[in-house]
């Protein structure tokens, strides 16, 4: 699963393994991943100077086979913080903002040329100004992952 989203001229990008189920959703001990996702939003507002929900925009994409509990439960996370996200199915994605519009596509950019400054943690062009693990297992966005054609 992965939640794109605008916040005036900046971009997040947040996955969540699509293994995630009730028990790492809010486990009975704390924390867990909507824990987590509510800290990260916050912090992306702060860093981002976006205050006011309508300033953001989102699209939720997540892959064939996902169970559809997950995508359920990060639309209405979204909606609880004033975004209504529309949803894509696809084996990959990539987000970019073209005229201030939040806008993604399902595949990869075929050439350097052709990325719409979509970057990896790796080898990013604009300095990421804030990360946030959504759990143990979280790994650097690279290399970029998907379609190879």
């Amino acid at each position: 699963m992965a939640i794109g989203m605008r916040w005036g001229n900046m971009l997040s990008l947040a996955h969540v393994y699509s293994g995630c189920d009730v028990g790492t959703w809010t486990p009975a001990h704390g924390g867990g991943y909507l824990a987590t996702l509510d800290s990260a939003f916050e912090g992306a507002r702060r860093v981002s100077g976006m205050v006011e929900e309508r300033d953001i925009e989102a699209v939720l994409y997540y892959s064939e086979g996902t169970q559809k509990w997950l995508p359920n439960q990060l639309y209405e996370w979204l909606l609880t913080k004033g975004v209504d996200a529309p949803e894509e199915s696809a084996a990959s994605c990539r987000f970019w903002i073209e005229n201030g519009r939040l806008c993604w596509n399902e595949k990869l950019a075929e050439s350097p040329a052709q990325v719409n400054n979509f970057t990896t943690s790796d080898n990013a062009a604009a300095p990421i100004l804030f990360y946030q693990a959504l759990s143990a297992s979280a790994a650097a966005a690279s290399p970029p992952q998907g379609d190879d054609d």
